[in-house]
């Protein structure tokens, strides 16, 4: 995941320095020094000082992470089965049965695929975890009579901070848990359970009047009816369509067929209760399933509680706030308890029929496993569209041919893949035209795809092209930071330095936070032959960036153009490898000991250069640097006449050798 991870340089730790760990909680992409949901981001530094971008590590974790929440499911559902509502209607081996076949459901089913393979829904997952753990916990507290028994609510409070640093939809737990109360223990048996119940619904109050508070700070009944933020909805038809989603879940839920999944659907949007077909019926729907849950909350308590849990835990992420419309691993907790009447269900019929009809006691008996065998194959099945980006994309594309999302994904894929061809080119601009003309989940795709368009030209070197879409981008957003970067790195490497210059200013006007406006700016002025004011541009650069460490290597060399001979090898040193084994470097630090006429430092570098690159690497890479407009200038009229010394004095001393008789003696024994 590139913004969440590969290009989140707070989680690319090297060290378990408190510190370190602490940076990696505010890891919030796009925006770091922010505090987001930080157990999580906290998983995603150590996972990256254990393997860097390999994602191994990463998926064991998620692996682990489902294996952990479907054992705390089952004994959550064990648990459940000693409540006063069900203690006397079921039996041990009933409740065993129907908790094992329930979390089984759960946790080989396909639609978990999005929420377990797709690394960053961790985040899901992680909640998920520790708010299963807080319903045990809590259950252990109100059930199991074992000392000491208060500590369980000590755990079950941890584990719900836990939760809601993993995502913030578990902030919703504690009306689960006033929802178990009410449907498992109808009758409070103590003084004590009476005020953990009133503490439970102020709690509940709290997260309620934060949700009104956060509600008008944004807006958002204000804004009820135009759309809100960068969405092509408003909130009253996100609210209008979500009804006919939740019931797409339900149906991909208990048909659950892989093709029936995608990491992106088509989705028709409520403009109005009557301009989709689907929106009455599933508005109506919902309304009757909550009803009988409701009405029959005696009768069929686990029956109740599974309908009203999934309804509760979709609250926040399926009603008006304005995150995109579908996603599969919005169901990972709610789908939690959706299993268990299917699976007492399956108890009672066996138990009916073991000795009523043997016949139908086979076929359910046989019936259980094939459902395990057919839910497990759709879920390999799924897990084999994941394999790359390709199939994913390609998936999406088949299954949402009118989505802007897996056009633009493919054609990123063809424009940046490491095969360069006429074809490559062609294929993904065509993805890209597609999409100009898709269903966007955001108004700023459009501009997002321009810039994109843009990009690839320019690695194809068609600059004039590049420039075109980069302008088409800013006319249509012009806050829009990666075209403004990518229309001043083509006017750059085309020389044009004064329309450049004048779009940084644009840029840090706009944008005055980024560093690498001010990293341009400073490479710019280099080559206009302004290190003094260069050197304030790149020192900007560092102070803006979290990663300070990658401006080194541009401030040592204004430093070297504006007389600053030591600091200036003291940054590029640092900017480096530690052996300092980089040509470009090593050519920087000789042009740096040549303007401070340090003969021995001149002998040092120049050595080091021609002893470990060929001639032609040398040449190329000073030729190249002479037109390399985005990078900061190197003096190759400088450096060159030392190095081709060097080179002339390596050859005598080689042929001094060759022509030694002791030289020829010792070599050939």
């Amino acid at each position: 995941d590139a913004p969440n991870i590969l290009n989140n340089n707070l989680l690319h730790i090297d060290n378990l320095m408190p510190v370190t760990l602490w940076q990696t909680m505010h890891a919030k992409p796009f925006a770091n020094g922010t505090l987001y949901r930080p157990v999580v981001n906290l998983s995603f530094g150590l996972n990256w000082y254990i393997g860097q971008d390999n994602p191994l590590s990463y998926h064991l974790v998620n692996i682990f992470i489902h294996i952990l929440t479907a054992i705390f499911l089952y004994k959550s559902i064990v648990i459940l089965f000693q409540s006063p509502a069900l203690r006397n209607n079921f039996s041990k081996q009933a409740a065993l049965f129907s908790a094992t076949i329930a979390t089984l459901l759960w946790a080989i089913h396909p639609i978990q695929t999005q929420a377990v393979t797709y690394i960053v829904q961790r985040m899901a997952s992680m909640a998920a975890l520790y708010y299963i753990i807080s319903i045990y916990c809590y259950l252990r507290f109100r059930i199991v009579e074992s000392k000491p028994k208060y500590n369980f609510l000590f755990l079950t409070l941890l584990s719900y901070v836990l939760a809601v640093g993993s995502k913030e939809n578990a902030a919703i737990m504690p009306i689960s848990l006033l929802l178990i109360e009410w449907i498992f223990f109808p009758d409070p048996e103590s003084t004590f359970i009476k005020n953990l119940r009133k503490i439970l619904i102020a709690i509940a109050l709290i997260f309620l009047l934060c949700a009104i508070f956060f509600i008008f700070k944004n807006n958002y009944f204000k804004n009820f009816f135009i759309p809100i933020g960068s969405r092509p909805f408003s909130l009253y038809e996100r609210l209008l369509t979500e009804p006919s989603i939740i019931i797409f879940y339900l149906s991909q839920i208990f048909f659950p067929i892989h093709q029936r999944f995608s990491i992106d659907h088509s989705i028709n949007i409520a403009h109005s209760l009557f301009s989709t077909w689907t929106t009455i019926p599933c508005m109506m729907a919902i309304i009757v399933l909550i009803g009988i849950a409701l009405k029959f909350k005696r009768q069929y308590p686990l029956l109740s509680f599974a309908i009203l849990f999934y309804f509760l835990n979709h609250l926040i992420e399926s009603t008006i706030i304005p995150l995109e419309l579908i996603f599969e691993h919005r169901n990972y907790l709610p789908s939690m308890f959706l299993f268990v009447p299917i699976a007492t269900g399956l108890y009672s019929l066996l138990n009916l029929y073991e000795h009523n009809s043997k016949i139908v006691y086979t076929s359910i008996f046989i019936f259980i496993p094939l459902l395990f065998i057919g839910l497990g194959w759709n879920t390999y099945l799924r897990n084999n569209i994941w394999t790359s980006e390709q199939s994913l994309w390609l998936d999406a594309f088949r299954k949402a041919p009118d989505h802007a999302r897996p056009l633009s994904k493919l054609g990123e894929l063809a424009g940046w893949s490491e095969t360069k061809s006429p074809e490559q080119l062609a294929k993904a601009i065509w993805y890209y035209q597609k999409a100009l003309d898709g269903y966007s989940p955001r108004t700023s795709f459009k501009p997002a795809i321009y810039g994109n368009i843009g990009e690839i030209f320019f690695m194809y070197g068609l600059y004039d092209q590049a420039i075109a879409n980069y302008s088409k981008s800013l006319a249509l957003n012009p806050h829009f930071s990666n075209s403004r970067y990518g229309l001043i790195k083509t006017l750059a490497l085309k020389g044009e330095f004064q329309k450049a210059y004048d779009e940084i200013k644009t840029a840090i006007k706009i944008l005055p936070l980024q560093s690498r406006f001010f990293n341009l700016q400073g490479i710019i002025l280099l080559w206009r032959d302004k290190p003094d004011m260069a050197l304030r541009s790149f020192s900007k650069a560092m102070q803006l960036s979290q990663n300070k460490q990658k401006y080194f290597y541009n401030i040592g060399v204004a430093l070297s153009k504006t007389g600053n001979y030591e600091r200036a090898e003291w940054f590029l040193k640092l900017s480096g490898p530690k052996n300092n084994f980089d040509l470009v470097l090593l050519c920087s630090l000789l042009e740096n000991s040549i303007r401070a006429k340090n003969s021995a430092k001149i002998k040092y570098y120049a050595e080091k250069i021609v002893d470990n690159f060929s001639i032609e690497t040398i040449k190329g890479t000073l030729d190249n640097s002479q037109h390399d407009y985005h990078t900061v200038p190197i003096s190759s009229k400088l450096i060159s006449p030392f190095l081709f010394f060097q080179v002339k004095e390596k050859k005598l001393s080689l042929e001094t050798k060759i022509l030694n008789p002791g030289f020829l003696i010792y070599h050939a024994g």
